[in-house]
């Protein structure tokens, strides 16, 4: 009598049909996808509503001029450093080459796409919400340390804190499955609260400026990696699998 053997299942394609093998770090697919948009959706109606509030009734300047004397000596030093390399530019230059840094690690474009797509999509909006509340920046008349490069722009909410928090949930998404995702989340926090101090301590943002943006990029970033990862990148890669 012949036994036939079962035929041995090929090696499944990176990033090839949904289902084949478990996703991973910022390409697992989320559970309640309505959810995060609904959210997303909720928080920036409200945070909106609060920076008109705050343009009207600055409560917090005084906290501004208490930070801005501290500006001095070292931290005077790595505050201003924080604002130029976290400038729109530079900022967009470290993305890439973090993106390309996951490629090459991950051996795959699909992550790196994601991370650098979902940090976009978080980060990007806060543009236009400048815009569009057109909140002054504190008054330099109050301040015993002048910034070095003073804004003209609106001050609601803080690109600079807005990126940060966009970068450290991009990273924290990469690693959420790993040993390293602790990290990830400790150094995150770390980092964002330090660039939203610097930002008030130079005297360019108020702290409703950096809450608004710790609160929006914690908010929208789940929304943003559903739209890049879960949305686009996951129908170009099935149309590129066909």
């Amino acid at each position: 009598m012949t036994t036939t053997r079962p035929a041995r299942s090929a090696p499944h394609a990176p990033g090839a049909r949904a289902g084949s093998e478990p996703r991973r770090g910022i390409l697992r697919r989320a559970a309640r996808p309505a959810a995060a948009f609904l959210t997303a959706a909720a928080v920036a109606a409200a945070m909106i509503a609060f920076g008109f509030v705050m343009r009207a009734h600055p409560v917090d300047a005084g906290i501004v001029a208490a930070f801005n004397g501290d500006h001095v000596g070292a931290w005077g030093f790595v505050a201003d450093a924080i604002y130029r390399l976290l400038s729109p530019v530079p900022a967009v230059v470290l993305v890439t080459a973090l993106a390309l840094l996951v490629w090459w690690r991950s051996r795959s474009l699909l992550p790196a796409l994601a991370f650098g797509g979902t940090i976009a999509v978080t980060w990007l909006p806060v543009a236009a919400i400048k815009i569009l509340v057109d909140r002054p920046r504190p008054d330099l008349s109050l301040l015993a340390h002048l910034p070095a490069q003073v804004q003209t722009d609106g001050s609601f909410p803080s690109g600079h804190t807005a990126f940060a928090v966009s970068l450290s949930i991009g990273i924290w998404f990469l690693l959420r499955d790993s040993r390293w995702e602790g990290v990830a989340i400790v150094g995150g926090v770390a980092f964002t609260l330090l660039v939203g101090a610097a930002v008030v301590s130079d005297g360019l943002h108020f702290p409703s400026d950096a809450l608004a943006s710790i609160v929006w990029g914690l908010a929208v970033a789940p929304a943003a990696r559903i739209l890049v990862a879960d949305v686009a990148l996951s129908r170009l890669a099935a149309r590129f699998a066909r």
